[in-house]
């Protein structure tokens, strides 16, 4: 199992929404991480297992998947909300705390494969 496969499996479903969340944030370019970290993040999103969520259905990896293959504004408009109802959950020292922790675990995992 790669590392970030490892790492997405480890995830609660907590941190799942968190990843999906920067997903949204990665895809309607709303994210302020550098590239390198948008692929990292974006590779643990699509690494993710199917899980049952709180916070969004089914529909947000259908929104997702759209807007990665053929970006629009009205796709954006949607990912927005969807983001903002996630973000007025989560909070930004959460997801702060999830980034960190994530970026942690890929190196402890990356370490422990080799």
């Amino acid at each position: 199992m790669k590392p970030i496969e490892k790492v997405a499996n480890d995830l609660d479903t907590f941190a799942r929404d968190c990843a999906v969340t920067v997903a949204l944030k990665i895809t309607d370019d709303s994210c302020k991480m550098d590239d390198e970290q948008r692929a990292i993040f974006m590779a643990l999103y699509d690494a993710l297992p199917p899980y049952t969520s709180e916070m969004f259905d089914e529909e947000v990896y259908v929104l997702i998947r759209q807007a990665r293959d053929l970006p629009s504004a009205s796709l954006f408009a949607r990912i927005k909300k969807e983001r903002e109802m996630a973000m007025a959950i989560i909070t930004q020292e959460k997801m702060k705390s999830f980034k960190s922790s994530v970026r942690a675990s890929l190196l402890i995992a990356e370490l422990t494969s080799k």
